[in-house]
C-alpha cells in the first residue's frame, strides 16, 4: 500500500506539473498527457469564465502560464468545483509572485471573483413589497439588502480592460457597492470616498441617516452641515432608486 501511494503521488505531481516532475515508470506518456490536458482545461473552464476581463488582458499564452502555475504551486483546500475562482484568488493574494504580471491584477481578478461570491452568496429571500417614499431620510434608518458589500481598490479595476490598463495605482482610492438586488441580479457602483463613509457608518451603527452624517460632519470639521445633510439624502435616494436599499425604518434594529 505505501508503495502504490508513492506511486500515487508521483502521478499525481506529475499531473501538475509534468515539466518538472517526470512519470513514474510503467506510465505511458501519450496516457497521461490526456490527463494533464483534461486537468488543465477543467481549470480553465472554470476560470475563464469567472475572469473574463483578466483572460483577455493577459492573452492565451500568459494566462496558460499563470494557470499552470497556479496548478503546480497551489494546494486547493476545497475540492468543490464551484470554489476553484476562491483558491485561485486566494493564490494571487499569498503565492503568486511574478514581475510580468500587471501590477493591478490581484485587484482585478478580485473584483471579478466578488460578483460570483454575491451572486451565489446565501441570504433571506427578499420580500415582495413596494418601497415607499422616503419623505425624510434624515430621520430614518435604511434597510439594505442582504447582499451587499462595500470594496475597496487602489486601481480603478471597474474601468480596467484591454484598451486602458493603468501601471501605478490612483492617487484616491476606487470605492465600489457591490450587491445583489431584487431580481437576483449582481449591481456594481462606483461611489465618492463621502458616500462609502457614510455607508460604513450606517452599516456598522445603526444609526439614522441624519446621525451618520453628523458624524461626518464632526470628523471633517465641515463649515456647513447643511450641505452634507443634502447630500445624504440625495445619496440615499439614489441607491433606493438603483435597489440597493429596499426600504426605510425608524426603528433601531
Amino acid at each position: 500500500m505505501m508503495a502504490f501511494q508513492t506511486v500515487q503521488q508521483q502521478f499525481l505531481a506529475h499531473l501538475r506539473n509534468p515539466e518538472k516532475n517526470p512519470l513514474p515508470d510503467g506510465f505511458a506518456e501519450q496516457g497521461s498527457a490526456v490527463y494533464v490536458d483534461l486537468l488543465y482545461n477543467k481549470f480553465n473552464d472554470s476560470l475563464a469564465l469567472c475572469f473574463p476581463v483578466t483572460h483577455e488582458i493577459l492573452g492565451e499564452e500568459a494566462w496558460r502560464c499563470l494557470l499552470k502555475a497556479f496548478i503546480a504551486e497551489h494546494c486547493c483546500a476545497s475540492p468543490y468545483y464551484r470554489q476553484i475562482p476562491d483558491e485561485f484568488v486566494r493564490y494571487l493574494q499569498a503565492e503568486r509572485s511574478n514581475e510580468a504580471d500587471p501590477p493591478f491584477l490581484l485587484e482585478l481578478a478580485h473584483f471579478e471573483w466578488v460578483e460570483l461570491v454575491l451572486a451565489v452568496a446565501e441570504a433571506e429571500p427578499i420580500p415582495a413589497f413596494t418601497p415607499g417614499i422616503v419623505t425624510d431620510w434624515l430621520q430614518h434608518r435604511p434597510l439594505f439588502v442582504p447582499v451587499f458589500e462595500v470594496l475597496h481598490y487602489t486601481y480603478p479595476v471597474q474601468r480596467i480592460n484591454s484598451n486602458y490598463q493603468p501601471t501605478i495605482p490612483s492617487e484616491q482610492a476606487t470605492h465600489i457597492l457591490g450587491f445583489r438586488g431584487r431580481d437576483d441580479a449582481v449591481q456594481f457602483i462606483e461611489l465618492q470616498p463621502a458616500t462609502t463613509r457614510l455607508l460604513e457608518i450606517l452599516q456598522a451603527t445603526g444609526c439614522t441617516v441624519g446621525e451618520a452624517i453628523a458624524q461626518i460632519a464632526v470628523e471633517l470639521d465641515h463649515p456647513e452641515p447643511a450641505a452634507l445633510f443634502s447630500f445624504g439624502i440625495e445619496t440615499m435616494t439614489h441607491l433606493m432608486q438603483q435597489g440597493a436599499i429596499l426600504a426605510a425604518s425608524t426603528e433601531l434594529e
